[in-house]
């Protein structure tokens, strides 16, 4: 089942995006979250595309969270689904002020997160350390610090201390709001101060998560009286720190700083579903769950103050106490009915009050502090004064009253409504002036103006309150010292449970009809019946095999009647806050939640499905036996056996198990109700079947796993490939590159030889040039010598062949620069495709270490997919369907047949009585008369009716000293049923006439 115990950041500024992380269990294919304000969204961070995951994916568990500009500031649920369904609920905080988060490093005293006045940090304590935060404040500036933890589903009991520039401890506060720090500070001098805050045992982690605001806004401590009259619009005081326009408030004092006050107009609503509803303000437990109230938040230039509840009085008539009143003397006195409003303060406070009463009222007295959030442990003492003959009083005590039985002796449970408030129901016995004692039995050693609570004395005004929250049996026994997160969810196929408590106010015994309003097309609840004394009921919830994804909110609503007046209620809903595997080590934790949420697993089908008998109520009596049939539908290859065995009953009323082997389908549900303690009444409970499978933790995780494996495989041969062909285009390269180099080295080679053969053919020419230089002049000085001028010719002959071929080999140097020049470029260009060619095989090479690297990730994540998704033998629970049974106290009608004759004294008359037996009853009865208390001389013998009788006759003897006139007797029929002594009564009136002597 999905679990969340976490979401960080807690909250957010309304206009902004929020990246948010999720923690908690059973996670797997979180797909959305979903708030409970439209205003609210979120989409899911996706990864960033690579050449092995070319589709982006959903990153796990976090999310980007966007917040409209119009959403309201206040604490809002979020749940997670996913392939395990829908979560259990947690806060998620919108505010107005900007936003911070920390940063590792803060948990040192010289690195602290700096903050602004008017932020919010989001912040996460680590264990056995401290967060530190930094503020530099001017002279005489005031500061609200606000922790918000437990107010947000945190594990953090936080401590916030103060330190000045000297790092000396000027503030220290804890639990102000709850569990939850509220710093006022006011700076004595101007400098930077540091703020330490820590958890109150050293805990910490990702689960000790919190929102802190610095700011000047205005806080509201409470308000007083804390409760009027539905319909009303009267005037309240509101007592605080930076209240716009409050005056001080009459020297009271709050953690050693003076509270403001301000009076404003609050209206209360009249109309029926108004003044019976509970607004869910803060972290409210399971003790408030009876009282009805309203969320009242003080609007201001800020925006509006953090939200108070304010109470419907249980009386049309509401006052203050008057003080003094500390002692009997000085009694407050109020005319009844009315509720008073009062305060457990100053230190050791004593309220008196003083009322008249009329002998044969009757009214309700219950002091109601504890209820209301507080520490408290209010208790009472009820006296009667008297005057003696000399006018002096007399006080004598009528009663003590402190915690309820329920309270007394109680061993903690999970979801305990029970709280420290007195109630008493005052039967009056005479008339006269009455005094109650009022007190704190913890008020000794307690300062605090916040303590208040409410003295209602009033008639009896019958009603009931619906407290609902998810209770699906755990797999396996329960341990009743373990209490796990859960909520509303269903597998398709399959069933749920949920439990719904009542609260009977003013001896309410009427019957109480359940239904369930919102449900989905697939999704059946044949609700629940709860009469006489019954004081809780099982919900169960059907999916049906086809159902598709769903997740939504549902509406659990009460009806019953007192006379003719219909009641509708809607229920209050809750949840577990926090678990645990030992209650004694580290309790649980609940909370009352706005709405209730009901979420559909859709991903996989129950294995089997248990149907009790047909959806009616069935009925028998104390002795009486019941037998239903039973259906197991079973699913795939589920042939484990099932035990079935009551779930949601008291002590006294035990189902017989049911134990249906693999090869059965069908079998018998039978109680046989043999206790004579049972209480009747209606119960709506269930079948809780216990049994095993063969349980794939999520079947869609090892194909889609696989195939991402296959996609890896195909594109590592892929890869391989582009290796091969990047090899073979290196190997080419590489050999061209050579090849060119070689062609280089020639052309080189052979511009060198033409180098050399230039320079010889230079000198050459040069030599042969100077030779005809020298001839030339000799031929000149001897004109006439044929020899020399033949000698000059053959010269210049030479020096032209010489010239000629000194031009043929600069021509052949050119030629074989230029080759030179060529073969250079093309070395250069088969060089370069050769680096170009080991590069792109580098490319491809790494490519194929990058993958087999992913491989080897994505094969050990295979193996730890398929580990995780073995078939295993699990133990789970299944749910039946309802049984709705109404348990009367007798298993047979009884009336008085014929009014009788008057009876004269020293006579006899007969009474005629006839009895129907039901429910299969048919053993014999005694029929009895009993005459009314002080009525003498009237009798009659018992008389028994065999089984096969329905008719009797009791003779009635009135002595001569009966008392005459009309008798309002008791006519009881009383016998044995499977050894249970059941009996009723029916009235007649029988005359006694007088004979006169």
């Amino acid at each position: 089942m999905t679990q969340l115990t976490s979401l960080f950041p807690p909250g957010g500024k309304p206009g902004t995006a929020v990246e948010v992380t999720l923690g908690g269990n059973d996670l797997e294919d979180v797909e959305r979250i979903v708030f409970s304000h439209p205003g609210i969204t979120a989409a899911a961070k996706m990864s960033t595309p690579t050449e092995f995951e070319k589709t982006p994916k959903p990153l796990p568990n976090q999310f980007t969270v966007t917040i409209a500009g119009d959403v309201p500031p206040g604490v809002y649920d979020v749940t997670a689904i996913g392939r395990f369904g829908m979560s259990n609920p947690r806060s998620f905080a919108v505010g107005t002020l900007n936003e911070l988060s920390d940063v590792a490093g803060n948990s040192a005293a010289d690195k602290p997160l700096e903050v602004a006045l008017g932020s919010t940090v989001n912040g996460r304590v680590d264990q056995n350390a401290y967060d530190y935060l930094k503020l530099a404040l001017k002279q005489g500036e005031r500061v609200i610090i606000d922790c918000a933890a437990e107010r947000l589903d945190s594990r953090l009991d936080a401590t916030m201390v103060m330190l000045n520039g000297a790092g000396r401890e000027v503030a220290r506060v804890r639990d102000t709001l709850g569990q939850d720090p509220v710093l006022d500070f006011t700076a004595p001098a101007e400098g930077a101060y540091t703020l330490k805050l820590f958890d109150a045992v050293y805990g910490g982690g990702p689960e000790y998560f919190y929102r802190l605001s610095v700011s000047a806004a205005p806080l509201v401590d409470f308000v007083f009286p804390p409760s009027g009259p539905a319909g009303s619009n009267n005037a309240y005081t509101i007592y605080g720190r930076n209240l716009p326009g409050g005056q001080q408030a009459d020297g009271l004092v709050l953690n050693g700083v003076p509270l403001q006050k301000v009076q404003v107009n609050i209206p209360l609503p009249g109309d029926d579903a108004g003044k019976s509803q509970l607004a869910i303000v803060g972290a409210v437990d399971p003790r408030r769950a009876w009282q009805d109230a309203i969320e009242f938040r003080l609007p201001t230039p800020q925006g509006l103050a953090n939200p108070v509840a304010v109470y419907v009085a249980k009386a049309a008539t509401t006052l203050p106490e008057q003080e003094p009143n500390n002692e009997a003397a000085q009694a407050t006195k109020v005319t009844l009915p009315c509720e008073l409003a009062g305060q457990f303060y100053p230190q050791r406070d004593v309220d008196w009050i003083q009322f008249d009463a009329k002998k044969g009222e009757t009214w309700w007295i219950e002091v109601i502090s504890h209820q209301l959030g507080l520490a408290s442990d209010p208790a009472f003492t009820l006296l009667r004064i008297t005057k003696n003959d000399k006018g002096e009083e007399q006080a004598s005590e009528v009663t003590q009253v402190d915690d309820s039985q329920e309270r007394q002796g109680r061993q903690p449970r999970d979801f305990d409504t029970s709280t420290d408030d007195p109630a008493y129901k005052f039967a009056v016995p005479e008339d006269g002036t009455y005094r109650l004692m009022v007190r704190d039995q913890f008020g000794d050693g307690r300062k605090d103006p916040s303590y208040v609570y409410r003295l209602a004395i009033r008639p009896a005004e019958p009603d009931f309150r619906l407290l609902a929250y998810p209770d699906k049996p755990a797999q396996g026994q329960r341990d009743q010292n373990q209490t796990r997160i859960d909520s509303l969810t269903v597998r398709k196929g399959g069933a749920t449970s949920m439990t719904v408590l009542v609260n009977r106010r003013d001896d309410y015994d009427g019957e109480i009809t359940v239904s369930v309003e919102g449900l989905p097309g697939g999704v059946t609840c044949p609700g629940a019946v709860i009469g006489g004394e019954v004081k809780q009921a099982a919900l169960v919830f059907t999916a049906a095999e086809g159902v598709g994804p769903w997740s939504g909110p549902i509406k659990i609503v009460g009806r019953g009647k007192v006379g003719d007046r219909e009641l509708v209620r809607e229920a209050r809903y809750a949840m577990v806050v926090w678990g645990t595997q030992n209650r004694q080590n580290q309790p649980p934790e609940f909370r009352l939640t706005k709405t209730m949420q009901l979420g559909i697993i859709d991903k996989d089908v129950e294995p089997a499905f248990v149907q009790i008998g047909e959806d009616k109520i069935w009925e028998t009596s104390l002795g009486g036996n019941i037998e239903i049939p039973i259906t197991l539908t079973r699913r795939g290859d589920f042939k484990e056996n099932v035990k079935l065995s009551g779930d949601g009953l008291p002590d006294q009323i035990k189902p017989k198990e049911v134990n249906l082997d693999g090869n059965t389908g069908t079998g018998k549900f039978e109680l046989q109700l043999n206790q004579q303690n049972i209480k009747p009444g209606v119960y709506t409970f269930f079948m809780r079947g216990e049994t095993k499978r063969k349980y794939v933790r999520n079947p869609d995780a090892i194909p889609a796993v696989e195939a991402e494996q296959k996609a890896t495989a195909d594109l590592l041969t892929q890869l391989g490939e582009a290796v091969k062909t990047a090899t073979a285009t290196k190997d080419t390269a590489t050999k061209t590159a050579q090849d060119a180099a070689n062609a280089a080295k020639t052309a080189e080679q052979k511009k060198t030889e033409a180098a050399n053969n230039v320079k010889a053919k230079t000198d050459a020419a040069k030599a042969a040039a100077d030779k005809l230089t020298q001839a030339k002049e000799a031929a000149a000085k001897d004109a006439a010598n044929q020899g020399l001028a033949d000698t000059a010719k053959a010269a210049e002959t030479a020096a032209a062949e010489a010239a000629a071929a000194q031009k043929k080999a600069d021509e052949e140097l050119a030629t074989a620069d230029k080759a030179l020049t060529d073969a250079q470029a093309a070395a250069k260009t088969a060089e370069e495709a050769r680096v170009a060619a080991e590069a792109a095989l580098k490319v491809a090479q790494d490519k194929v270490t990058q993958g087999n690297q992913f491989k080897q990730q994505l094969d050990n994540r295979v193996n730890q997919v398929k580990q995780a998704n073995q078939p295993k033998d699990t133990n789970f629970a299944l749910v039946s369907t309802p049984i709705k049974l109404r348990i009367h106290p007798h298993p047979f009608n009884f009336t008085a047949t014929n009014p009788p004759a008057a009876v004269k004294q020293g006579e006899k008359q007969e009474v005629a009585a006839k009895v129907e037996r039901l429910y299969g009853f048919a053993e014999q009865v005694e029929l009895t008369l009993t005459p009314p208390q002080g009525v003498q001389g009237l009798s009659a013998q018992q008389v028994n009716l065999n089984k096969d009788q329905a008719d009797g006759k009791l003779e009635v003897v009135a002595a001569a000293n009966a008392t005459p006139g009309q008798h309002a007797c008791t006519l009881r029929c009383r016998g044995r049923f499977n050894n249970v002594q059941v009996e009723t009564t029916a009235p007649v009136t029988i005359t006694v006439e007088v004979v006169k002597k």
